[in-house]
C-alpha cells in the first residue's frame, strides 16, 4: 500500500530518526532553473557547449540550453534543505543511482518526491539512525527529469 504523499513543506515536525518510518512519501519545491545560474554552473564544472550556448544546444537538437546533470543535482540539494530544516542530520554518506532520464532547459520549474526507502538504527552509532531517500524531480509538466537517492544518518530522540 502506498502512503499518501505528505506536500505540506517545510515540514518542521520532522526532527529526528523516528520521525521517518518506510514508505513515507513527501513532495516539494519549485525550483527555477535560470540561465544566468545554469551557464555560471556549467561555466565553472560542467563546460560542455550545450550547457554554455544556446546555439550550441540548438544544433544538437534541444530547444535551448540544458542544465547539467550536477546542477540538477545541486538544485535538489537545495529544495531539499529547505523543506527539511529541521532536521536533526548528522551527515550524509552520499548519494547513489543518479539518472539524468531527459534534459532540464532553461525556465523548467523542479519539484521533488522523496519516499523513505531504507529506515534503520544504526548499531555502530547507537544515537544515530540511517536513512534513504528515493527522489525523482520532476519539471512543471510532471515528467520525470532525474531520479536519485540520497542518504541520512540522522540524530535518534534522546532516552533520557
Amino acid at each position: 500500500m502506498t502512503k499518501e504523499v505528505n506536500d505540506r513543506a517545510p515540514f518542521m515536525e520532522l526532527v529526528h530518526f523516528e520521525d521517518f518510518a518506510l514508505g513515507d512519501r513527501y513532495r516539494y519545491g519549485a525550483y527555477e532553473m535560470k540561465r544566468h545560474e545554469m551557464v555560471a554552473f556549467a561555466e565553472q564544472f560542467d563546460p560542455e557547449p550545450f550547457h554554455l550556448d544556446a546555439d550550441a544546444a540548438k544544433a544538437m537538437g534541444w530547444d535551448d540550453l540544458i542544465a547539467s546533470g550536477p546542477h540538477v543535482c545541486a538544485a535538489w540539494r537545495r529544495m531539499s534543505k529547505d523543506a527539511f530544516p529541521a532536521a536533526d542530520a548528522f551527515v550524509s554518506p552520499g548519494w547513489d543511482a543518479i539518472r539524468w532520464l531527459m534534459p532540464v532547459p532553461v525556465g523548467y520549474i523542479l519539484t521533488v518526491t522523496s519516499e523513505v526507502i531504507v529506515a534503520r538504527p544504526l548499531k555502530s552509532r547507537p544515537n544515530l539512525g540511517y536513512v534513504e531517500f528515493n527522489n525523482e524531480i520532476r519539471n512543471q509538466h510532471g515528467d520525470i527529469t532525474t531520479t536519485i537517492i540520497t542518504k541520512w544518518m540522522i540524530y535518534r530522540k534522546s532516552s533520557g
